[in-house]
């Protein structure tokens, strides 16, 4: 275990408890066998990808991107930042021309949701283009056909939107905004099913969200941001806030823990511990306690040389995967006695041990703004996006998949 400079003698003996005891939870399963070569057959994205979501047997990627092709190159398909694949066969869904875009700038998707009902697809990000008609920040399309939903009435955002959470009876949006609706209400905010604002649901960061989870129970929510304080009180980029109404919860890392400027870009929690992947500089991902009243204690800590941008459990919980720019840009990390990091690995979710059976190596290499931004799981695969032009060498652009069925 690592920790940061905050820790001192006194408290090690609590956290190495603690850490005994989420080992006891989350102990791994055998790990088994997967490649570190990326299937074959899916198709890539020219460019970014940032986002990504599921319905049914769709993936919905967004990102910064002009075009999807074949693994061979030989058939282009252009799509605005926003295109659909089917998980089967990795190919284009047929019939889905969906895009965004920006009169000024370059634009891209950050966030991507499903409602409900899986009627529309919530896309924010940075744009005023949808399907080219004037739309700012966030809206809500057709999933089938990439169309704005012109009966969903979404609430107006002044600035990009990062982060969105479909909840029970709340759509919650996150982001660098200040206002919604031309009045202050800056970075976070939460909706009603139809896209209108909850002006009851009131939380105040004071800074830019870029991550927002639930708790295990949906009672509260995981806030995420470059954000110091919340409501007033001290809250250095992780925040919980109740789903209801959007106040402070009590629980919250210790003060020291994590030292400002700090930005917190995703999370997973799983029973009892709060993993976080976190990105300003220092860079690392890090364990929190769940199970300690409202105490997140810190259980263990990976430094990185880069951000740590995506996270995802494998389904027997034997691996935490954990993405981004860290072995991207000009710093390499060498680990397990051998290869360097390069933008997606995994660690024992007990201790935050990096797994040496299964460090694919991403290019491109040597800046900083390319990397694994996001990570998902889904229909026994790891999907990754990036800015990504090979794995282990096989072109495979901004999107590649992963096949989990050994773990």
């Amino acid at each position: 275990m690592t920790y940061d400079g905050a820790h001192r003698l006194g408290v090690r003996a609590v956290l190495v408890v603690a850490a005994l005891t989420a080992a006891a939870l989350l102990a791994p399963a055998s790990a088994g066998a997967l490649s570190e070569q990326a299937d074959a057959g899916t198709w890539g994205a020219h460019g970014r990808v940032l986002a990504m979501v599921r319905l049914g047997n769709t993936m919905f990627i967004g990102g910064r991107f002009d075009r999807i092709q074949s693994p061979d190159g030989k058939t282009r398909v252009a799509a605005d930042n926003l295109a659909a694949i089917d998980l089967t066969t990795g190919q284009p869904v047929p019939g889905f021309t969906g895009g965004v875009g920006l009169t000024t700038g370059k634009p891209q998707v950050d966030s991507l949701a499903v409602s409900t009902d899986g009627s529309r697809l919530l896309v924010g990000g940075k744009f005023n283009l949808v399907d080219g008609q004037p739309k700012s920040f966030f809206a809500a399309l057709s999933p089938q056909t990439g169309a704005i939903d012109q009966t969903f009435n979404g609430a107006t955002f002044s600035g990009a939107v990062h982060a969105i959470l479909v909840g029970p009876s709340r759509i919650y949006v996150g982001g660098a905004f200040k206002k919604i609706n031309a009045k202050s209400h800056p970075y976070l905010a939460a909706l009603m099913p139809d896209g209108t604002l909850d002006t009851q649901w009131v939380s105040h960061p004071d800074n830019l969200v870029r991550a927002l989870t639930p708790s295990s129970d949906w009672s509260t929510i995981f806030v995420g941001g470059l954000f110091e304080n919340v409501d007033g009180a001290g809250r250095i980029s992780v925040a919980r806030v109740s789903a209801a109404n959007g106040a402070l919860d009590p629980w919250t890392i210790p003060a020291g823990t994590i030292d400002p400027p700090q930005t917190a870009w995703d999370f997973v929690v799983d029973g009892p511990v709060l993993f976080v992947g976190f990105g300003h500089g220092p860079n690392y991902m890090a364990a929190f306690r769940l199970d300690n009243g409202d105490s997140g204690d810190q259980l263990w800590r990976l430094k990185t040389q880069g951000n740590v941008e995506g996270l995802a459990m494998a389904p027997d919980h034997s691996r935490l995967f954990f993405s981004g720019h860290f072995g991207t840009g000009a710093l390499n990390q060498r680990v397990c006695s051998g290869p360097f990091l390069r933008g997606l690995a995994s660690v024992d979710p007990a201790t935050g041990t990096i797994i040496c059976d299964w460090i694919p190596q991403i290019t491109p290499f040597g800046n900083n703004y390319v990397g694994v931004w996001t990570i998902d799981i889904e229909d026994g695969a790891l999907w990754a996006g990036g800015k990504i032009t090979t794995v282990g060498g096989v072109t495979h652009l901004g999107f590649a998949r992963f096949t989990l069925s050994a773990i």
